[in-house]
């Protein structure tokens, strides 16, 4: 056969692993060591693997990992995420929807700490949800608004997701990480904008606050959630400016995020062992993934399937926004069967090339997957999302949090639209950062 046949064979082998369930690590390391074997001999297909694991995660680069998971570990640990609530519910909660509200700004706040979308949904379903359902929120609404707006921690900087897109590319991470701050913010709004027209609508869906909150109340509460907004400025101030390269402004993030954790309240030694436990693990699990993912991707190289790919994409008789829009519209598809982390190591460096030789710009590209895979998140029947909030939430079936997230699966879709349409909503601050 030849080394296209088999690169082609070896593209629905992966798929038959992937649809067994075995691990996407596993299954990439399988495959592209028997592909690359097949193609070049078992020798080399030995030096491969004997070599790659360790040359593909021993680079200074991927330090910043580690350290944005445990920046967002340590704030989880300190509570951040219930100071972060109360304060919003104080500042804003006598508005229609306000405890909704309240979700949307702790969700986005703690976003610019966590950098993992299924973290925040989990700490956000622990501590908001029963908050806004024991005041009379409807309970689609809540487990909705949880599931919807947890995954905008992978737009709001910085993202775990947009490292992986960036040791995948090859694309500048700091210019991304500034990149998703505007599509962030306007996704929380969005988000806010649909609720106050759905409580305006049916109060009954979020009840008006009865509590008296006087001026005293509002600016103290601003003491205990002031942390998370320091180390969010620090981190993407210091990117932004050119003070900190992305591994230094995780450095000084994690190291805030430790200062914060150990003058918490309740502060727990064992917590804060068990948040460097957690950072591990999952760092652990995204490394094995990128070993797997370079040994494949050694395997597509030699059979030239990335370069065929490039070419029939921009040979097609199709205008270039056309052709993107069918690609954004294959990830929605793709979001809704298979984990999206998967899903980008096994097609991008296949449809990258094709999207930069067709004029895109790779950082705005970026925004546009990096939102694919939120969106994914809460995509039926197997977004993650959903099954977060269904684990925490025991009186909710999942039927009701479907049915909670499509409103704001709708605006996540126009968002998306706009996104496309006006690419400077995410071009525009990296385009003016110092040091670029």
């Amino acid at each position: 056969m030849s080394p296209e046949q088999i690169g082609m064979l070896g593209m629905g082998g992966m798929l038959l692993l992937l649809a067994l369930r075995v691990p996407v690590a596993f299954a990439m390391a399988i495959v592209g060591f028997l592909g690359y074997a097949a193609v070049s001999g078992w020798t080399a297909g030995f030096k491969v693997i004997g070599m790659v694991p360790y040359t593909a995660i021993a680079t200074y680069g991927f330090s910043v990992v580690p350290l944005f998971l445990i920046m967002g570990s340590f704030l989880s640990r300190a509570g951040m995420v219930s100071d972060l609530f109360r304060m919003a519910r104080l500042w804003i909660g006598n508005i229609p929807g306000g405890l909704v509200h309240a979700t949307i700004i702790a969700g986005a706040l703690f976003g610019a700490a966590s950098g993992s979308g299924l973290a925040s949904t989990t700490v956000l379903s622990t501590v908001c949800i029963p908050e806004m359902r024991k005041r009379g929120v409807d309970k689609i609404l809540a487990c909705g608004t949880v599931a919807s707006v947890g995954p905008i921690a992978q737009m709001i900087p910085p993202s775990i997701l947009m490292v992986i897109y960036c040791i995948i590319t090859g694309t500048s991470l700091g210019k991304l990480l500034i990149a998703g701050i505007l599509p962030g913010l306007l996704l929380a709004l969005g988000f806010m904008f649909l609720t106050y027209l759905r409580v305006k609508k049916n109060p009954g869906l979020a009840p008006l606050l009865v509590e008296k909150v006087n001026w005293a109340e509002r600016f103290s509460s601003l003491k205990n959630a002031w942390g998370v907004v320091l180390v969010a400025v620090m981190v993407l101030g210091g990117i932004y400016t050119g003070v900190f390269t992305p591994i230094e402004a995780g450095a000084v993030g994690a190291c805030g995020a430790f200062l914060l954790a150990i003058t918490a309240r309740g502060r727990s030694w064992v917590g804060l062992a068990q948040s460097l436990l957690d950072a591990a693990k999952v760092t652990g699990g995204i490394f094995l993934i990128i070993a797997g993912a370079f040994i494949f991707g050694y395997f597509l190289t030699i059979t030239r399937i990335p370069t065929l790919v490039s070419e029939f994409i921009t040979g097609m008789p199709i205008q270039p926004l056309g052709i993107l829009i069918s690609v954004m519209i294959m990830y929605l598809i793709i979001g809704t069967f298979v984990d999206m982390v998967a899903a980008l190591f096994i097609t991008l460096p296949v449809i990258f090339p094709a999207m930069m030789k067709l004029g895109f710009d790779p950082i705005w590209f970026g925004v546009l997957i990096v939102m694919q895979c939120e969106i994914a998140l809460i995509s039926p029947p197997f977004g993650l999302s959903l099954f977060i909030v269904k684990g925490v939430v025991k009186d909710v079936t999942l039927n009701e949090v479907i049915k909670g997230i499509f409103p704001f699966f709708i605006v996540d879709l126009i968002i998306l639209a706009l996104y496309i349409a006006f690419p400077q909503i995410a071009l525009f601050l990296p385009q003016q950062m110092m040091g670029k």
